[in-house]
């Protein structure tokens, strides 16, 4: 097989995958139970309301001698 047919193989491939992708992600879905909708809402809204760690808190622009702004 010359090199050039494996080399340009990643492309149908990559188009394969990427269709096959598409299709699954688009599917069909049953509707969820209103109780675990909520209960993943209030989940979310708790972990959105946590600050994140580790995170150096912001600055200002125009202080501490930043030059932008």
């Amino acid at each position: 097989m010359p090199a050039w047919l494996l080399w340009l193989s990643g492309i149908p491939i990559a188009t394969v995958g990427a269709i096959a992708w598409s299709a699954w992600s688009g599917r069909a879905r049953g509707p969820e139970k209103a109780l675990d909708s909520v209960q993943a809402y209030e989940r979310f809204r708790a972990a959105m309301a946590n600050p994140t760690p580790g995170l150096p808190p912001r600055r200002e622009p125009g202080r501490d001698g930043d030059s932008r702004g």
